[in-house]
């Protein structure tokens, strides 16, 4: 990704990495919308009608207890509407103002944060165990969300959008309860640099950005050589890489 300045729009910046975001990023424009809502992502479309929209960073997500015996339907279907569909819905509400970006600047992107849990190619028991948990909704809905970045893939290369999904590292937010040693601003630092070095070559791969968790071997070298990178580097701190 080019270094000129880009327009970036954060979801779920209200705390945990989308807040690590705004404070790299200041000052910024904030954009009220609800992404579970296809209602409310449509009127934020509205709002930013005629805008290139460079790099749109799908953030927001939720994870709810889901063990084999306790999981309900409902349970489910929230995680997967929140953490797939939300992304989905808001990519193809801003197609407009990312190939108006890509026609525009030579190139767009779309990141989708997404999860280890959620990679079947690298998911294994002692990844679970790393995360100390079973989760049926989480995990499912970011498998679906890493299919949704492949698709959007295909789809989007020839107008010029990358889409790409990326695993953020075990992070300290209220999401992880104290259980991660992560902090948002290190994760950012990770996702920023990445960024940075993404591609055409890069669209519709995965990578994760965390050394410590075990996984399978990765798809594609670009995870591997990142993520060793990424060990070398826990102390750099986010640029800001543009603004709302």
């Amino acid at each position: 990704m080019a270094s000129a300045k880009k327009t970036i729009l954060i979801t779920g910046s209200t705390r945990g990495i989308g807040l690590g975001f705004l404070k790299a990023l200041a000052p910024f424009k904030i954009i009220a919308m609800d992404t579970s809502d296809e209602a409310s992502i449509l009127e934020a479309a509205r709002q930013l009608e005629g805008q290139p929209i460079d790099l749109p960073i799908n953030n927001a997500g939720i994870a709810l207890p889901s063990a084999l015996k306790t999981c309900t339907k409902d349970t489910l279907m929230r995680q997967l509407e929140v953490n797939a569909v939300g992304p989905f819905l808001l990519s193809r509400a801003l197609l407009p103002n990312l190939q108006l970006a890509a026609k525009t600047n030579g190139g767009a992107f779309v990141v989708q944060l997404s999860s280890a849990l959620g990679s079947i190619g690298s998911f294994t028991k002692d990844t679970e165990n790393f995360f100390k948990l079973t989760a049926y909704g989480y995990a499912s809905s970011k498998t679906a969300l890493n299919m949704i970045t492949r698709s959007l893939a295909f789809e989007l290369q020839p107008s010029g959008i990358v889409v790409v999904s990326v695993h953020p590292g075990y992070v300290d937010t209220d999401m992880t309860r104290g259980k991660a040693s992560l902090k948002p601003e290190d994760s950012v630092a990770a996702i920023t640099g990445l960024i940075a070095k993404l591609n055409t070559e890069s669209t519709g791969k995965f990578f994760n950005l965390d050394p410590q968790i075990p996984v399978a071997e990765l798809s594609c070298g670009l995870e591997e050589s990142y993520a060793a990178e990424r060990k070398s580097e826990q102390s750099s701190k986010a640029a800001p890489i543009g603004r709302l």
